[in-house]
């Protein structure tokens, strides 16, 4: 397992945290999230069970990795994710409700899926 990729970027005048990690052996996943105040607006998930056993899996996987985590920052960069909300870029998100509540899963729920995941490989 390697070491996660955290970034915050500024955006039209907001502060948006991208995240990369590495699910390891046991579940072979690269995941990168993008929040927005702790709100999810998008997540990518690329698979490598199909490389597990190459020579140089951990420079491939750090590649994998930096690429992955690249390109959602220039997506974001690009205004791919506020356009997709309705919400201008400049228009704050309300306070009671974060823009992405509605159509995005809650951290808690994407831990609760890797957990459930993973307790059934182990089985």
């Amino acid at each position: 397992m390697l070491t996660g990729l955290n970034t915050d970027v500024e955006y039209q005048g907001r502060v948006y945290h991208v995240q990369t990690e590495d699910g390891g052996m046991v579940n072979p996943v690269v995941v990168t999230t993008l929040f927005d105040r702790g709100a999810i607006l998008a997540t990518q998930k690329t698979s490598y069970a199909e490389i597990l056993r190459a020579q140089d899996l951990q420079r491939i996987l750090r590649d994998l990795m930096h690429e992955q985590h690249k390109g959602m920052i220039k997506d974001l960069k690009a205004g791919r994710f506020t356009q997709a909300q309705g919400i201008p870029p400049s228009e704050p998100a309300s306070p009671d409700l974060p823009r992405a509540a509605k159509t995005s899963k809650s951290l808690d729920d994407m831990i609760f899926d890797y957990l459930s995941i993973k307790e059934e490989r182990q089985k």
